[in-house]
């Protein structure tokens, strides 16, 4: 496996770790019963994608990373739960832009339909928090 190509993988896949932990964090914060199950959904995608990352590491010859990005701590600094959900969609959006950079270059079809996909789902998770939170703030 290109070296270059396990490192943007694994990346995404502690960013993604990273976004499960914030996300069961949020959950606990969130005194809407909507916003809860939308960021469980959400929570849901950011777990599946961490492990399909690693599988398709695997399945290239690589060595899929363990570690959880550094931006749990960077969510627990923020002081309110809106101010947290913008810094967690910032987050998704890092995700999206990173992969479309990327995308177009991977040779392997199966790992290139799965990044598409994954992509995509942020966009979803994104537009649906920033509606949830435009909601609540009527």
């Amino acid at each position: 496996m290109d070296a270059e190509l396990e490192s943007f993988l694994n990346t995404l896949g502690e960013a993604e770790r990273a976004g499960g932990r914030v996300l069961h964090e949020l959950i606990e914060l969130c005194d809407s019963l909507d916003l809860r199950e939308l960021l469980r959904k959400v929570s849901h995608d950011e777990g599946y994608f961490a492990g399909e990352l690693n599988a398709h590491v695997r399945r290239l010859g690589g060595n899929p990373s363990t570690r959880t990005g550094d931006f749990v701590d960077k969510v627990r600094a923020v002081g309110d739960l809106t101010g947290k959900l913008e810094l967690l969609n910032r987050g998704q959006r890092w995700v999206m832009r990173k992969i479309n950079e990327r995308v177009a270059a991977i040779d392997d079809g199966r790992l290139a339909a799965f990044l598409r996909v994954m992509a995509d789902a942020h966009e979803t998770n994104i537009g649906a928090v920033d509606k949830m939170m435009a909601t609540a703030a009527r």
